[in-house]
């Protein structure tokens, strides 16, 4: 009997900003490596991400099935692609699965009714439920008897009635789920400039309304071996070409003891290897003690993370979030300011019980604490989580805007018929507790967060701050709230960025489209689109240093003379000590040698030293620093 092919897809926008997700279909190999494992005498599987190769595939060898991943970044451009299939190809059995799906019954069935290009929907995890699809499918390939057949996990629309079977339960072992590497799946994907990406375990103890990992399906977190994680990543380590990343796609990775074995091993094969050099992962957001001695035994390969979300208690008590302790963040702080590895935070604008007030306290508390880099997101409304429920849009007053997700706009073509594809996403802009006004001053703030304080671009401004006792915050505000006092430059760049916020937001789908499908062109040369923050804030250091620099210490000059503080010569001190270190970013063979009287190189990476009382006094004394 010949094989049935299936060819399992997760396609990815290419454009001159470049790929809309650049790891390596993880989850399609586990679903894939699974149903080889039980079906592999009757059926050939192959995994696509690029649509050049599933269309010459296609074309060359029509399958018999198609699953295909749902993502909010994938979306358009697999229905579109499907839609032109089917035309050519009526006969292909089409079966999507992924996160991007409701969890509410009518919201489902509205789902399958706006979308039947998908004969049916796996929910959930899909490892066994797709296994089971495909086998009842050889044995009878009737795609009506499949639907009205209520297979587990399996949702499906007939006549418009829904066929809904029971949702089935979670893999408790997840070592009974072969490796897509080992077993050669993922093996194309090493070619490409993609990241590898290893689950280690599966689930989430928290309940964050807005996260698709929130609800009681995953609360139980459940995990793999360490010998078949061993294997997984040695056969990776053995295979990569193009990148020196290992991503971990694991909700709270280093917070289980097992987790350390692991990286026992990985930092073994990093001294032997060089791989991974860097380990990019959502680290555990309590134990971080567990956590520092994984980033240990890795060298500092992981930049650890603090997602907070929020630090106010009315907000985290209406999104179910329960936080890391303060003493745990500045530990997780401490340990890691005289490192190069550096600890990042994240917050999420508009959540529920948000106002101008609370978000500025917390970002004002990641500072006081010393977290290098603060990230604020926007709150985006997805399927698969509370947040996204009618009562919940009700209950808070949220007020959506769309808007095109970054890199996921192009032209595309399918045997000869084109067409756009343009993946959306809905942010909360304001909500009954935060004006659409105070959104924007929001978003403008975090833009001066990202121009002076992100990533130590001025981390010795904070250090003497944090000496001196005054609020990092207080300066940030104090910039923020004198834009017109800044460089021109700078200046320039405020206009700019609040002009493109408020031009990337759409009042509805419909609109949007319309109006980016006349310009699918500058969305992927690059012209339009990308992301805003990273663009002004990349324009300030690459074209407007200088400028950016005057202002961050001109400001800093007038903050401490309103607190009534004199130490303008250390001020002075730092200032030029900054210029030195910064100035004339992209000549590498610069070298400077000065004298100095304070001690800034202790100044900036000794956070104990302020913490246990230290003076600006105890750090003068001559000095001759080389950079």
């Amino acid at each position: 009997m010949d094989k049935k092919n299936i060819y399992l897809i997760d396609l990815v926008h290419e454009s001159a900003l470049g790929i809309g997700s650049d790891s390596m279909p993880l989850q399609l190999g586990l679903i894939g490596a699974y149903c080889l494992q039980e079906l592999g005498e009757q059926v050939n599987i192959e995994l696509y991400k690029f649509t050049a190769d599933f269309e010459q595939a296609v074309l060359k060898k029509p399958p018999f099935l198609i699953g295909v991943s749902n993502y909010l970044w994938n979306i358009d451009i697999s229905t579109k692609y499907m839609q032109a299939l089917k035309r050519r190809f009526p006969d292909t059995i089409i079966v999507f699965g992924g996160p991007n799906y409701p969890d509410e019954f009518d919201e489902q069935v509205e789902w399958l009714a706006e979308n039947p290009i998908a004969d049916f929907y796996i929910y959930k995890d899909g490892e066994i439920p797709f296994t089971g699809l495909v086998e009842f499918l050889l044995e009878n390939p009737d795609i009506a008897a499949a639907k009205k057949a209520k297979l587990p996990s399996c949702h499906a629309l007939h006549k418009g009635a829904p066929y809904f079977g029971k949702t089935a339960p979670r893999i408790r072992d997840l070592g009974q789920v072969p490796s897509p590497y080992t077993t050669g799946l993922m093996d194309k994907f090493f070619d490409n400039k993609l990241i590898p990406q290893m689950m280690t375990n599966r689930g989430c103890p928290f309940t964050c309304t807005f996260c698709t990992e929130g609800g009681r399906y995953y609360a139980k977190v459940f995990k793999s071996p360490l010998e078949r994680k061993i294997a997984e990543v040695n056969y990776i380590q053995k295979h990569v070409k193009h990148t020196r990343t290992l991503r971990i796609v694991d909700s709270n990775f280093g917070m289980f003891k097992e987790d350390q074995a692991f990286c026992e091993h990985l930092g073994k094969m990093q001294e032997e290897t060089g791989y991974p050099e860097y380990l990019s992962c959502s680290t555990g957001k309590n134990k971080k003690e567990s956590v520092l001695r994984c980033n240990e035994l890795l060298n500092g390969a992981m930049r650890l993370t603090a997602s907070v979300q929020s630090l106010d208690p009315t907000v985290l008590e209406e999104v179910k979030r329960k936080n890391i302790s303060i003493d745990g963040l500045i530990y997780l702080s401490d340990e890691t300011s005289e490192t190069d590895t550096h600890a990042y935070s994240e917050l999420i604008l508009a959540l529920p019980g948000d106002s101008v007030q609370r978000h500025e306290k917390s970002i004002d508390g990641l500072m006081q604490i010393g977290i290098g880099n603060i990230t604020q997101h926007q709150l985006a409304l997805i399927y698969g989580t509370e947040m996204n429920n009618q009562a919940s849009r009700k209950k808070y007053g949220f007020v959506n805007r769309f808007r095109p997700i970054q890199r996921c706009v192009g032209k595309y073509e399918f045997a000869g018929e084109k067409f756009a594809a343009i993946e959306i996403e809905e942010i909360v802009t304001a909500t009954n507790t935060l004006s659409f006004s105070d959104y924007l001053d929001m978003r403008s703030l975090y833009l001066t967060t990202g121009m002076f304080y992100n990533d130590r671009v001025f981390g010795e401004i904070h250090a003497l701050l944090r000496l001196l006792g005054l609020s990092t915050f207080g300066w940030i505000k104090s910039i923020h709230n004198n834009i017109e006092k800044l460089e021109p430059e700078i200046q320039a760049l405020y206009a700019g960025f609040l002009h493109d916020t408020q031009a990337e937001l759409w009042d509805s789908p419909e609109q949007l489209v319309h109006d980016i499908t006349k310009n699918v062109d500058k969305y992927n040369n690059g012209e339009l689109g990308g992301n805003i923050i990273y663009k002004y804030r990349s324009k300030a250091i690459i074209e407007y240093f200088d400028a950016l620099q005057k202002s961050a210490f001109s400001r800093l000059k007038a903050y401490i003379e309103a607190q009534g503080v004199n130490c303008a010569a250390a001020v002075s001190e730092l200032e030029r000590f900054s210029r030195h270190l910064k100035g004339d970013l992209f000549n590498l063979d610069r070298d400077v040698v000065e004298q100095f009287t304070y001690d800034i190189p202790k100044l900036i990476r000794d956070a104990a030293f302020a913490r246990d009382g230290g003076t600006l006094e105890q750090l003068q004394y001559p000095m001759t620093i080389s950079i």
